[in-house]
């Protein structure tokens, strides 16, 4: 696991540094490349893609369709944005529903901005922030502490204040929220075993229990934010209206009731843009 860790920190490294050095398009057309061994040579990642899309279409793709050969390009070029977002002044972005953020955040109770594994979620933290909106992101650690501090220094370099999940993480988040600021969450994908096992594309997944549980002991909305790649350095930037809890308090049916309903929207855009989902687990139950 060390060597597996060490290869992956220099391959992150020299990664950042060809992204930096080479002209744009020659930048991205190498990690297309790259991306391209990745989808030949790891069966299982490939037929994780593959059942995942097979949830997300009416009709389930080929296994060796080109759909699923673009989930990894997808994910080539997001790491090429990711590591160089710094130098990038300001990316082209067409904005949809941006005044539901704007209201919320004059409410002054603290908004949850809930977004997913599609588009490029990291970017979409760098957008916000350089609207003059801070912003502070729960980040999943890392096992190498050299590519965790590698990704949190991009992530700061940018504006982005980091709060690692771990024992601390509620404390800080809802600190965070009652003083009235943006707080960043990623939602479709559950990293522990505390997770609520809910439908999403007609499958039994397990989510996170924590965009509710904070949206509750906080009383602040989750909004929906999702960055979706239209070329490169282009996007559109989709926020949803506001999904406010309900006063009733902390319960199970409530804490079940909200994360139904970020499923829901969850499925509308992995529906609507799925090879764009950068999921290399397949969804369901285990």
């Amino acid at each position: 696991m060390g060597m597996q860790n060490r290869v992956t920190y220099v391959g992150y490294r020299l990664g950042q540094w060809l992204a930096s050095t080479l002209p744009t398009a020659s930048a991205f057309r190498l990690a297309e490349r790259l991306a391209d061994v990745q989808w030949r040579r790891s069966a299982t990642d490939r037929e994780a893609v593959h059942s995942n899309l097979s949830a997300l279409l009416d009709t389930p793709p080929p296994a060796d369709a080109p759909i699923v050969r673009e989930v990894f390009r997808n994910f080539g070029r997001y790491l090429v944005e990711f590591l160089t977002m710094h130098r990038v002044h300001q990316p082209e972005v067409r904005l949809e529903g941006y005044e539901h953020l704007t209201k919320t955040l004059h409410s002054r109770r603290g908004t949850i901005a809930l977004t997913g594994h599609i588009g490029n979620w990291e970017l979409a933290g760098v957008v916000l922030r350089r609207t003059g909106i801070p912003l502070t992101a729960v980040a999943l650690p890392h096992q190498d502490p050299r590519t965790d501090r590698l990704f949190n220094r991009q992530r700061r370099r940018c504006g982005i204040n980091v709060i690692p999940l771990g024992t601390d993480a509620t404390r800080r988040a809802l600190q965070d929220l009652r003083k009235g600021h943006l707080l960043g969450l990623v939602g479709d994908r559950e990293f522990s075993t505390h997770g609520l096992v809910t439908t999403l594309c007609q499958r039994q997944v397990v989510l996170p229990r924590g965009p509710a549980l904070l949206s509750l002991r906080a009383q602040a909305p989750a909004v929906p934010i999702f960055l979706i790649r239209e070329g490169r350095w282009r996007f559109r930037l989709y926020v949803e209206p506001p999904i406010w809890p309900e006063v009733r308090g902390l319960n199970e049916g409530s804490v079940q009731m909200l994360t139904r309903a970020y499923a829901a929207v969850f499925e509308r855009y992995l529906r609507r843009f799925p090879d764009q989902w950068l999921m290399f687990q397949p969804m369901g139950v285990m």
